[in-house]
């Protein structure tokens, strides 16, 4: 038991550093968010965060990861009893993960993109050949999909999400939303059988 936590006062620590971690970069980013910031914010010391995350890097990762965990859970909810999911309810189940509230990408700065690039190279982020995996997962189990579908067409219409967001102080950004919605729209159109 590192750091001489229980197993339940590890879950809850690790609760309030993710909560801690979600909080700071809505407020000062990702790249100028350091690790005694988290620590601070958790009511932590910042020897107690390494217990948890070897690295600020580790730690963005498991932000990633638990910001997809749950947009998975909400998904898997929308599962016939055969392991399959219709095609309009997957991309309305989806969609909800492209509103801002839902998914930290649409909330961080262009310069935390550029920050995420470089520091997660080695990671499944930001890799094409993830991407295709993800998908191949995912289209034996959506049904009423094209079976001529082009994989890149579709992760390229979700990554013009995260672009729009970024360039968002360029844009109307009190249109976005319908910018998006329009996005998964003609997805369902591109996708639909």
């Amino acid at each position: 038991m590192a750091g001489g936590f229980t197993d339940e006062e590890r879950m809850a620590i690790r609760e309030k550093l993710i909560s801690a971690g979600y909080a700071l970069i809505e407020d000062c980013g990702i790249k100028k968010m350091t690790i005694a910031m988290v620590a601070g914010s958790a009511g932590v010391a910042v020897g107690s965060f390494y217990n948890f995350f070897p690295s600020k890097e580790d730690f963005v990762v498991a932000l990633i990861s638990e910001t997809e965990q749950r947009a998975m859970k909400k998904m898997m909810a929308g599962f016939s009893k055969d392991g399959t999911i219709a095609l309009k309810k997957f991309l309305d189940v989806y969609s909800e993960n492209f509103r801002p509230e839902n998914n930290f990408y649409l909330r961080i700065r262009l310069e935390d993109w550029v920050w995420l690039k470089s520091h997660l190279k080695g990671s499944p982020y930001f890799n094409t050949e993830k991407d295709l995996e993800k998908f191949e997962f995912m289209r034996p189990r959506i049904k009423g999909i094209r079976k001529d579908i082009d994989p890149g067409v579709v992760t390229n219409f979700i990554k013009s999400i995260y672009a729009m967001y970024q360039n968002r102080d360029t844009l109307f950004e009190g249109s976005l939303q319908t910018n998006v919605d329009l996005i998964f729209d003609t997805l369902y159109r591109y996708m639909k059988a």
